[in-house]
C-alpha cells in the first residue's frame, strides 16, 4: 500500500472528490498533521488521526477554547459515531456551523449587518442570541429531530425574531426512512401538513394536495422544506414561550461549487408565495466569508478567522 499519499474513495462525484482533496490538502499543507493509511477512513486524507481530533484540529485555532466550550455545552456527552463526525471528519458539514458562528458571538453588531446584507432587509436591530444545532420544544413543533445547524436571534422593534441556518457541503438529497415516510407523507394530520397548509407560505398548487403527491418530499428538497417550516412552526407560536418569533428566515449556505445546491434551492422558491419568499434565502459559503471581510472589524483575531475560513472550505 502507498502509505505516502491518501487513497481515492471511488464512490465520491466529481465535487465531493474535490472536496475530499481539498480537505487532505489542508490537514497537510495547514494543519500539519499525517493521516492513518491504515484506517477505514482516515486512508482518505480527510479524516484526522485520534489524538488530532481530540486536540480540536477541526477547529479554528483563533477561537478554538469557545468552540469546544461551546460544543461541551451543547452535547454533554456524544457517541464515538458524533465524535468522529463532528472532531475527526473533515469533509462532512458538521464542524462549519462552529467555526463560522460562535466566532460572530464576539461582534453581534458585525453580525447584525451581515444579516441585514444576507436577507437584504434592514430590520436586525440586535442580535441576541446564536445557538448551533439548536431547535424549539419539538412537540409543539413539528414532532420530529429536525434541528437548526445554527440559529440567530435578533429583535425587530421590540420583537424577538429568528435566522434558521442549514449548513451544506458535499451533501445533497437524502431519503426518507420508513418511520418518517409513514407519519409524514402518509399523515395528512401531521405537523408538517398542517404547517405547511396553514402558514401562508406555499402556492395552493402545495397546499391544495395531500401533502405525499407534493415535490415537497422528493428527496431533493425535503430537507430544505423541513427546516423552512420549522421555522413556519414557530412563528406566533405561544405555546414555545421564549422561543416564539414574530418573523422567520431559513438560510442555507452551500459551496457555489456544489452543483446539487446550486440548482435545487432557485427550484423550491417556485414552491413558494410572496409572503414565502421573504422568509426564504440562501448564500454560498464563499460570499459570506466575503460579508465578513467587508463588516467585521480588522483585528489580528478576525482577520485569522476569515483567513482560516478563506482556506479551509472553498476550493
Amino acid at each position: 500500500m502507498n502509505t505516502t499519499e491518501p487513497m481515492i474513495y471511488k464512490g465520491d462525484k466529481p465535487f465531493k472528490r474535490s472536496a475530499r482533496t481539498h480537505q487532505s490538502d489542508f490537514r497537510t499543507n495547514f494543519l500539519k498533521v499525517p493521516f492513518d493509511p491504515d484506517d477505514k477512513y482516515g486512508k482518505y486524507g480527510a479524516f484526522l488521526m485520534p489524538d488530532d481530533a481530540n486536540a480540536g484540529l477541526n477547529f479554528c485555532e483563533e477561537f478554538r477554547q469557545e468552540i469546544l466550550e461551546g460544543i461541551k455545552e451543547r452535547y454533554h456527552r456524544l457517541t464515538a459515531k458524533q465524535h468522529d463526525g463532528l472532531f475527526a471528519n473533515m469533509l462532512r458539514s458538521e464542524h462549519i456551523p462552529w467555526n463560522v458562528f460562535i466566532p460572530m458571538k464576539q461582534d453581534v453588531n458585525a453580525t447584525a449587518q451581515v444579516f441585514n446584507k444576507i436577507l437584504d432587509v434592514d430590520e436586525i436591530d440586535e442580535v441576541t442570541d446564536i445557538r448551533i444545532e439548536w431547535a424549539p420544544d419539538k412537540t409543539e413543533c413539528l414532532n420530529d429531530n429536525t434541528s437548526f445547524d445554527a440559529y440567530i436571534e435578533y429583535l425587530h422593534n421590540g420583537k424577538t425574531c429568528g435566522i434558521g441556518v442549514e449548513v451544506k457541503y458535499t451533501e445533497e438529497g437524502y431519503p426518507f426512512g420508513v418511520k418518517e415516510r409513514r407519519e409524514v407523507m402518509e399523515n395528512e394530520q401531521s405537523k408538517y401538513a398542517q404547517v405547511t397548509k396553514s402558514c401562508g407560505w406555499f402556492i395552493p398548487e402545495i397546499t391544495n394536495q395531500p401533502i405525499r403527491e407534493t415535490d415537497l418530499c422528493r428527496d431533493e428538497f425535503r430537507q430544505i422544506w423541513r427546516n423552512h417550516i420549522l421555522g413556519a412552526s414557530m412563528v406566533g407560536n405561544k405555546n414555545i414561550g421564549k422561543d416564539k418569533v414574530e418573523k422567520f428566515h431559513s438560510v442555507t449556505l452551500y459551496p457555489k461549487g456544489n452543483p446539487h445546491f446550486v440548482e435545487i434551492l432557485p427550484a423550491y422558491e417556485r414552491f413558494l408565495t410572496d409572503e414565502g419568499r421573504s422568509t426564504f434565502g440562501y448564500i454560498t459559503i464563499e460570499s459570506l466569508i466575503d460579508l465578513l471581510d467587508q463588516y467585521f472589524p480588522k483585528t489580528k483575531e478576525f482577520q485569522n478567522w476569515i483567513h482560516y475560513l478563506r482556506i479551509r472550505y472553498p476550493f
